[in-house]
């Protein structure tokens, strides 16, 4: 059978939607300072939606009830901050301990290259405080980055509440704005919108509660293994797993594995801090992961991680936060649009095409139904 050439639209397409591809990266890029703290508002107005829905039906005012639930976010907020302050407080106070342990160590690592490669203790600290020389020169450099950095997202955080207050204040409008540009199809559009909602919504709980119990589960291990500051190290751990899913929590090993080998003499204990992090890892992306959070955002670990590699080359670590929840969002509309339904296919979990339309179709009317019944109550986003 003769293979016919390919439509010359088919290229002329191909060209346009790699353009578009091109074009949104370059925007999202160049608009970062604007989009990033956006994003995250947006995702805190659905967090804080039901909250203040509830004081609305207690007869607050609608910007009173939002405004008591920025508050509440803030002191619940301020408090794990405050926290987090006292344990690193803790911390510093045996700073002094800690350095005459790491110039310790240093010594012994000198006396082995020493006694092992013929390499004096002078040579050594001519090359450490070369190296050290070198790191100074770009001192400055990186130093005025990180203040940049730091300054920039500084501004940033005093928007977002700004921005929670007007996303959740005029719902309403926006609601109506994405109904009129629907092209008739009202219903459909609703439902889509609500459904965005539900999947931020169990999304973040899912992953609060995932935090909370690998923090817990992390404090635990080190205490029992004599890791100090055990608290604070889960609380690292917890949150660089957050940052970095499927593998953040083996990568934040080396936090209590480092402090291990400062204050104990066996490697034996460091191995126990990193299989407490290998153990916990497992646990989490097998057991508590695809039922707290997996269940709400159901993303194939393939997508999840190209999306946190793309994400982190455009937005830094904003974007490893953000790219899971937005990727979710991302299916929930590819499921409800015809078009764009194979693409919701390769995005989610391993299922047959035919069950996997036929669940999307199911979905699509119990939320349907739920928006007519819901429209007169008025609590869709």
């Amino acid at each position: 059978m003769k293979l016919l050439p390919p439509n010359p639209s088919f290229y002329l397409s191909a060209l346009i939607r790699l353009f578009l591809l091109a074009l949104v990266i370059f925007i999202l890029i160049v608009a970062k300072e604007l989009l990033v703290p956006l994003t995250i508002a947006v995702f805190l107005s659905f967090i804080l939606l039901p909250i203040s829905q509830r004081l609305e039906k207690l007869h607050f005012p609608r910007s009173l009830a939002v405004i008591t639930s920025i508050v509440f976010a803030f002191i619940l907020i301020s408090g794990f901050v405050w926290f987090l302050y006292l344990q690193l407080q803790s911390f510093s106070n045996e700073s002094d301990q800690l350095k005459s342990k790491i110039a310790e160590k240093i010594n012994a690592i000198q006396i082995y290259i020493r006694e092992h490669f013929n390499v004096t203790k002078r040579d050594q600290s001519k090359w450490m405080d070369k190296k050290i020389a070198g790191a100074m020169e770009e001192g400055d450099q990186y130093l005025l980055t990180f203040f940049s950095i730091t300054g920039s997202f500084l501004t940033n955080l005093a928007l977002i509440p700004i921005y929670v207050y007007f996303i959740t204040m005029y719902r309403t409008k926006i609601k109506i704005f994405v109904s009129l540009k629907s092209n008739g199809d009202h219903e459909n559009t609703l439902g889509i919108i609500h459904s965005i909602t539900l999947v931020a919504q169990k999304y973040l709980k899912g992953l609060t509660v995932d935090l909370l119990i690998v923090i817990s589960l992390c404090s635990i291990g080190f205490l029992i293994i004599g890791v100090k500051h055990a608290i604070l190290f889960g609380i690292l751990v917890g949150v660089c797993n957050v940052v970095i899913p499927y593998m953040g929590l083996t990568l934040a090993s080396i936090f209590p594995l480092f402090m291990m080998v400062l204050t104990h003499d066996e490697i034996s204990y460091a191995f126990a801090a990193v299989g407490v992090c290998i153990l916990i890892q497992f646990i989490d992306n097998h057991f508590i992961n695809p039922y707290i959070v997996g269940s709400s955002v159901s993303i194939n670990p393939l997508t999840a991680f190209i999306a946190l590699v793309a994400s982190a080359m455009i937005w830094g670590i904003f974007g490893m936060l953000l790219c899971i929840p937005v990727t979710g969002m991302l299916k929930v509309v590819c499921d409800n649009v015809e078009s764009l339904k194979p693409y919701g296919y390769i995005i989610g979990q391993e299922k047959v095409f035919g069950e996997d339309l036929a669940l999307a179709k199911r979905k699509k009317n119990s939320v349907l139904k739920m928006v007519v019944t819901n429209k007169k109550k008025r609590q869709v986003f």
